[in-house]
């Protein structure tokens, strides 16, 4: 993995869409019911309500994954916090991989979040995560071109 010390954080403004879905979901799910029931609600309204539970179920296999097999547990900054922590970047780095069908690459980011016995299913539960916020992004795109046209 490329040393990125040098590197400024990237700040929350800086995320595309399904970036950013995953980042709020990250920041929002450990602060109970209520913060859990706001990214619900924007789940579903981007997703619908079938979309999003899948969505979430995938969401919180991947986290409950990531927190039990990591090698330290992962640091997430506050909801309203704008720069990402190493570890924030790192796990939005893996699913993004992962949706994208790059599993070698994802897996060679996850080595680092991961003992390697949650390889795997870390990778497999970040495909079922990230690829309904891509798609929410692609529709989205697509129904403002068919507005333009």
């Amino acid at each position: 993995m490329p040393d990125a010390s040098h590197v400024p954080p990237r700040r929350l403004s800086d995320l595309s869409g399904p970036d950013r879905r995953l980042l709020i979901l990250l920041r929002l799910w450990p602060r109970g019911p209520e913060a859990q029931a706001h990214a619900w609600d924007d789940l579903c309204g981007a997703l619908g309500s079938a979309r999003a539970r899948g969505c979430l179920s995938a969401f919180e296999d991947l986290r409950w994954r990531l927190w039990r097999s990591a090698w330290v547990t992962p640091s997430v900054a506050a909801p309203g916090d704008e720069r990402l922590t190493p570890d924030e970047e790192a796990i939005l780095t893996v699913v993004r991989l992962a949706t994208e069908g790059e599993r070698e690459a994802a897996l060679e980011h996850a080595m680092f979040l991961v003992r390697p016995e949650a390889l795997l299913p870390v990778i497999l539960a970040a495909e079922r995560a990230g690829l309904p916020l891509l798609c929410a992004e692609c529709r989205a795109r697509l129904g403002g071109c068919r507005g333009r046209a």
